[in-house]
C-alpha cells in the first residue's frame, strides 16, 4: 500500500529518508498528504479522487498553505517548488513555534545536519553559475566608489513595493549563535505571500533599513538571488546556521555557490588599532593579522582570495579603518 508521506518526499528526492519523513508527519496528516500528493489539481477533482465532500478538502488545503507546504498559483494551489521552499516557508513562519513548538525546528536540523546539508554541497559542483550572490552593507562602502542600483541594499528596498519581515528559518532551526533572529525581509511579491498567511508581518521601508543595519552590525551577510535585479527577498546569513553558507563553508561549494560582491575590504594600516575584532567577525575567515613594516603592533590582513565584500569588517570597525573598495567591473552583477 502507498505511504503518502514517501510519495510527497518522492517530489524532492528523499523518498528513502526517514528524517525527512518525520518533517512531514509533524507538518500534515496522512490525509492531508494525500490530497497534497493529488496537487495542482481543483478542489473538485481532489473531492471526486477521494470521495470527500469539496468543503472537507478545501479546509485541508487552507490549512496546509498556512503551514507552508503548499503555495498559491495561477493554476490552484501547488506543493512548495524545491525543497529550500519548503524549509523556508516552514520554518521562518513567527506562529510555528505555536503550532508545533520544538518539534519542526529541531527534525528539520536533524534532516539537514546529518543529510541536506552535504547534499546541498555536492549540489553547488553543478551549478553554471553561483546561485546567490553578496550585497555589501551600505555603510561600508567607500564614498569615491560608484555603486550600481542592484547592489545598492537601500536603493533596492526603496524601489519595492512592499516589504514584509520574517524570521530567519536557518538560526530558529540550529540554534548555534546569538545573532539577530527577524531580519530576513522579503519584497514585492514575496511581501504579499508572507502578510496574506501570516508568516510575516509588513514593515515601512526605514524599518527595513534599519532592519539591514542590525544585520550587518550583527555579523549578517546581506545576500540575494544571483541576477541582476533583486526579486522577492533579502536574507541576512550567518557562518553558523544558514542552510546554504554554512554547508559550503564546511564541505566545499562555496565559490560556485555564493558570488562575491563587486567590492573588497581594504585596511589603512595607520588607524588600525590591532583589535583583531575583524578577524573574529569576518563570515568567511578573510582577515588575519600580520606585521607591517615600521609599526609595533600587528595589523589587520585582508586575504583577496577569501574576502566576498560583504562589509560586516567595515560596519563593525570600532576605528573606521577598513571600507569597500570597487575591485570587480559592473559586468560582474550586470552580466549574470
Amino acid at each position: 500500500m502507498s505511504d503518502p508521506y514517501t510519495d510527497f518526499a518522492t517530489r524532492y528526492g528523499y523518498q528513502a529518508s526517514e528524517r525527512f519523513k518525520k518533517i512531514l508527519k509533524v507538518l500534515m496528516t496522512e490525509e492531508q498528504a494525500t490530497i497534497a500528493n493529488l496537487l495542482p489539481a481543483s478542489v473538485e477533482d481532489i473531492a471526486q479522487k477521494l470521495n470527500k465532500k469539496p468543503d472537507a478538502i478545501e479546509v485541508n488545503l487552507k490549512d496546509l498553505f498556512q503551514k507552508g507546504v503548499i503555495f498559491e498559483s495561477s493554476k490552484g494551489y501547488k506543493p512548495a517548488r524545491d525543497i529550500f521552499q519548503l524549509h523556508d516557508a516552514t520554518g521562518s513562519d513567527m506562529r510555528s513555534d505555536d503550532l508545533w513548538g520544538r518539534d519542526l525546528l529541531d527534525a528539520w536540523w536533524d534532516f539537514s545536519e546529518n543529510e541536506l546539508f552535504k547534499d546541498i554541497a555536492k549540489l553547488a559542483e553543478s551549478f553554471p553559475r553561483p546561485a546567490s550572490r553578496v550585497i555589501p552593507a551600505r555603510a561600508s562602502i567607500d564614498e569615491s566608489a560608484k555603486v550600481l542600483p542592484m547592489e545598492d541594499i537601500n536603493d533596492v528596498i526603496d524601489k519595492s513595493n512592499r516589504v514584509a519581515v520574517v524570521k530567519c528559518p536557518c538560526r530558529r532551526m540550529a540554534q548555534k549563535c546569538d545573532r539577530p533572529l527577524e531580519v530576513c525581509l522579503q519584497l514585492n511579491r514575496g511581501a504579499d505571500y508572507a502578510i496574506k498567511r501570516g508568516s510575516g508581518r509588513e514593515i515601512s521601508k526605514e524599518e527595513a533599513k534599519e532592519i539591514l543595519q542590525l544585520a550587518a552590525e550583527g555579523g549578517l551577510v546581506h545576500s540575494v538571488g544571483n541576477a541582476p535585479e533583486v526579486g522577492h527577498y533579502i536574507c541576512n546569513c550567518c557562518p553558523d546556521c544558514c542552510i546554504f553558507m554554512y554547508p559550503w563553508l564546511t564541505y566545499g561549494g562555496l565559490e560556485k555557490g555564493i558570488a562575491k560582491s563587486r567590492f573588497e575590504a581594504r585596511i589603512d594600516v595607520e588607524s588600525c588599532s590591532g583589535c583583531q575584532d575583524c578577524v573574529e567577525q569576518c563570515p568567511f575567515g578573510a582577515i588575519d593579522m600580520a606585521k607591517v613594516a615600521g609599526h609595533k603592533k600587528m595589523k589587520a590582513h585582508v586575504n583577496p582570495e577569501k574576502c566576498y565584500g560583504c562589509g560586516v569588517c567595515a560596519v563593525n570597525c570600532i576605528t573606521d579603518s577598513i571600507k569597500l573598495h570597487e575591485v570587480r567591473p559592473p559586468e560582474h552583477v550586470t552580466a549574470q
